[in-house]
C-alpha cells in the first residue's frame, strides 16, 4: 500500500516539474520581442459597384451631397430647433424689417433712398454675422447669410420698381452683382445652400424687372450666363444638383416668356433658344458627369431625362401648329436618336465605372429612334421601322456585348408586334388581291427577317448572355416558326376569300340586272322592305355549291400546309442538330391532327376528307420511320 502511495507521489512530482517547465519557458516567451503576434495585414475592401439598374436611394443620394450622414432615426426635435425655427427666425425678421420700413415711409420718417440705403445695410449685417458664426454654427450661418441676400434682392427691387432711384439696366446690373457675390460666398464658405439661393435669386430677377417692351438678346443672352456660371460652380464644386436648379429656372423663365411675349414671328427665335438651352444643359450635365468620373445618380439621371423630354415637346408643340415645318418632327427624333446613342458609346467609353449612364443615354436614344417612324412613316413602314429598328439594336447589343441594349431591341420587337397584329393583318382589298406580293405579306416577311436576325445572334452568343437572357434565344426562335405559320395560314385564307369574293360580285350584279328588268307590277315586296342586294348574294353565295367547293379547299389547303411545314422542321432540326425546331414540328403535328380529326372530318366533305387524311397519315407514318431509325443517333445527341 505504501509503495503504491509513493508512486503516485513521484508520478504527480513528475507532471507538477514537467508543467513548471513549460510555465518557464512561455515566461521567457513572454518577455521576449517576438511574442507579440503582428496585425494581420488587412487590405480594406473595394466598394461593391452597383449593377447597371441598381439606382441609390433618393436618402442615400441626398446624404452624400450634402455630406453629411444617412439617417439612422435621429431627433425630430433637433430638426425642428436647428431648422424650422431658424428658417422661420430669418423670415420672421424680414418681415418685422419690413413693416418697420412701411410704418417709417408711411410716416415719412426716412426717405426713400434711406429706405433701400437700410435694406442693404440690413443685408451686410446678415451676412457679417453668418461670418462670424460659420467656424462654430456653419448650418446656422447659411441661414443668416441666406436672408442677407434676400434683403440685397429686396431693396434693389424696391429702387427700382416702387421709388424709381434706377433704371431698369441698372438695377438689372447691381442683381447679377448680388447673384456674383451669393456664388462667390456660397464657394468660399463651401456652402451649396447659399450658392442655391443665389442661383434662385438670379432666375428670380427677370421677373422682379421685368418691362412691357420685350428684349428677347438681353433676357435670353442673361439666362446663358446665369446657367453657365451655375454649370461651373456645380462642375468645379461637385454640386450638382446645382444643375438640376438651374434646369428648373430654365424651364420656369422660358415657359413664361412664351405665356407673355410669344406669336409666330418668333418660332425661329424660340427653337433657337431651345437649342441653346438644350445643347447647353446636354453637355454640362454630360461633361459633368464624364470627365469627372462622377457615378451618376437620380438626379444627374433626371436632368438626363427631362432635358430632351422638355427640349422635343416645346419643338413638337410649336411644329406642329406651323403646316410648314411639321414635317421635320420626324427628322428632329431621328437626330436626337443618333445623338444619344454617340453619348452612350462615349459615356461607356470614357467613364467605365458609371454603368447605368450609358444605359440611361441607350434608352433615350430607343425612344427617340422609336418616336421618329410613326411621325416620318405611314401604315405598314411604320411596323418595318421598328421591326428593323429592334434587329439593329440587339446586333448592337451583342457585338458591344451591352445586355441592356439588347433588352431594349427585344422591347421594341414586342411594339412591333402589336402594331403587327392590331393593324397589319387585315386582308385588304379583296378585288386585287395577290398572294405573297402584297402589303401585308411583306410587313411580315421584314419582321419575320428581323425576329430571324435576332435568333441568330441569341444562338450564336448564347453563353455570353445573363441568366435573365438565357430564354431569349427560345422565344424569338419560336416568334419566328409563329409567323411563318400566321402569314402563310392567312395568305391561303386570303387567296380563296377573294374567290368567294368574286363570286359574291357577280351575283349582285346579276341581282342587280334583274330588278332593273322586272317591271314595278311584277316586284311582289314594298321597296322598302326589300333585302339589300349584297345580304341577299351573300345568302345566295353561301347555299351554292362554288362556295362550298372553295371553302373546302381552303380548310384542306390549310392542312396539307401545316403538315408540309412540319415534315420541314423536322429536317431541318435532324440537319442542324436542333431538337428546339424537333419540338416544335411535333407540336405542329398535334395541332394538325386535331384540326383533321375534330375539324375537317365533320366539315369536310368526303373527297377532301381522302385527301387530308391520306397525306397527314402518310407523312406521319413517315415522320415515325424516321424516328424509328434515327432513335439511337437522337438520344446519343440528347445526352452529350
Amino acid at each position: 500500500m505504501d509503495e503504491e502511495l509513493r508512486q503516485r507521489l513521484e508520478a504527480i512530482e513528475n507532471r507538477l516539474s514537467a508543467l513548471e517547465t513549460r510555465f518557464d519557458v512561455a515566461a521567457d516567451q513572454i518577455s521576449g520581442k517576438d511574442f507579440l503576434p503582428q496585425p494581420p495585414s488587412y487590405t480594406p475592401e473595394k466598394p461593391a459597384q452597383n449593377q447597371w439598374w441598381q439606382v441609390p436611394s433618393a436618402q442615400r443620394t441626398v446624404s452624400e451631397k450634402l455630406g453629411i450622414a444617412e439617417k439612422t432615426g435621429g431627433s425630430v426635435e433637433s430638426y425642428i430647433g436647428r431648422w424650422v425655427l431658424g428658417v422661420v427666425g430669418i423670415v420672421a425678421v424680414i418681415f418685422g424689417a419690413s413693416f418697420l420700413l412701411k410704418y417709417a415711409f408711411d410716416n415719412n420718417l426716412i426717405g426713400p433712398a434711406g429706405r433701400v440705403a437700410l435694406g442693404i445695410i440690413g443685408g451686410l449685417i446678415f451676412v457679417a454675422l453668418g461670418e462670424f458664426f460659420r467656424p462654430r454654427l456653419a448650418k446656422y450661418s447659411y441661414i443668416l447669410s441666406g436672408g442677407g441676400l434676400a434683403l440685397f434682392y429686396l431693396s434693389i427691387y424696391g429702387a427700382f420698381h416702387f421709388y424709381g432711384l434706377i433704371g431698369q439696366e441698372t438695377a438689372f446690373g447691381f442683381m447679377i452683382v448680388v447673384t456674383i457675390f451669393g456664388v462667390a460666398l456660397s464657394i468660399w464658405a463651401d456652402a451649396v445652400e447659399l450658392a442655391g439661393l443665389a442661383a434662385f435669386g438670379g432666375f428670380l430677377t427677370p421677373f422682379l424687372l421685368s418691362a412691357k417692351v420685350p428684349n428677347d438678346m438681353a433676357f435670353f443672352s442673361y439666362l446663358e450666363i446665369l446657367a453657365l456660371g451655375i454649370f461651373a460652380t456645380a462642375f468645379f464644386k461637385k454640386w450638382h444638383q446645382l444643375t438640376l436648379l438651374g434646369f428648373i429656372g430654365m424651364m420656369i423663365n422660358f415657359a413664361s416668356w412664351y405665356g407673355g411675349y410669344y406669336d409666330s414671328s418668333r418660332l425661329v427665335t424660340a427653337l433657337f433658344v431651345l437649342f441653346m438651352f438644350y445643347a447647353t444643359f446636354l453637355l454640362a450635365s454630360f461633361a459633368g458627369n464624364v470627365m469627372s468620373r462622377h457615378v451618376s445618380d437620380p438626379g444627374d439621371l433626371f436632368i438626363f431625362t427631362i432635358n430632351p423630354a422638355w427640349f422635343f415637346g416645346w419643338c413638337y408643340f410649336l411644329l406642329q401648329r406651323e403646316s410648314d415645318y411639321e414635317r421635320f418632327l420626324g427628322f428632329l427624333a431621328a437626330g436626337l436618336g443618333a445623338l444619344y446613342i454617340f453619348l452612350a458609346y462615349f459615356a461607356n467609353a470614357l467613364n467605365k465605372e458609371d454603368r447605368r449612364l450609358p444605359m440611361f443615354l441607350g434608352a433615350i436614344a430607343v425612344v427617340f429612334l422609336t418616336i421618329a417612324v410613326p411621325l416620318e412613316l405611314d401604315q405598314n413602314a411604320i411596323t418595318i421601322a421598328w421591326a428593323v429598328e429592334a434587329a439593329v439594336l440587339f446586333a448592337l447589343g451583342v457585338i458591344l456585348q451591352n445586355p441592356g441594349m439588347r433588352i431594349f431591341g427585344v422591347g421594341v420587337l414586342v411594339i412591333a408586334l402589336i402594331r403587327l397584329s392590331s393593324f397589319d393583318s387585315g386582308a385588304g382589298d379583296l378585288v386585287n388581291f395577290l398572294p405573297i406580293f402584297n402589303r401585308r405579306f411583306f410587313t411580315y416577311f421584314m419582321t419575320i427577317v428581323a425576329s430571324g436576325v435576332m435568333a441568330y445572334f441569341s444562338v450564336r452568343e448564347r453563353e455570353k448572355f445573363s441568366s435573365f437572357e438565357r430564354g431569349i434565344s427560345l422565344f424569338l426562335g419560336s416568334l419566328v416558326n409563329l409567323l411563318i405559320l400566321i402569314i402563310i395560314t392567312m395568305e391561303i385564307s386570303t387567296f380563296f376569300d377573294s374567290q368567294i369574293n368574286d363570286l359574291n360580285r357577280k351575283a349582285m350584279l346579276e341581282l342587280e340586272r334583274g330588278a332593273r328588268r322586272a317591271p314595278i307590277t311584277q316586284q311582289t315586296t314594298p321597296p322598302y322592305l326589300q333585302v339589300p342586294y349584297q345580304y341577299e348574294a351573300e345568302r345566295r353565295i353561301q347555299q351554292s355549291q362554288e362556295y362550298q367547293s372553295l371553302n373546302n379547299q381552303r380548310n384542306a389547303s390549310i392542312s396539307v400546309f401545316w403538315t408540309i411545314y412540319a415534315i420541314l422542321l423536322i429536317s431541318f432540326g435532324v440537319m442542324y442538330q436542333k431538337a428546339f425546331l424537333r419540338w416544335w414540328a411535333l407540336g405542329l403535328f398535334g395541332l394538325t391532327i386535331g384540326k383533321v380529326f375534330l375539324f375537317d372530318l365533320a366539315i369536310l366533305p368526303t373527297p377532301y376528307r381522302i385527301i387530308s387524311f391520306m397525306v397527314l397519315g402518310i407523312i406521319l407514318l413517315l415522320a415515325s420511320w424516321f424516328y424509328f431509325k434515327r432513335q439511337r443517333s437522337l438520344e446519343n445527341i440528347a445526352a452529350s
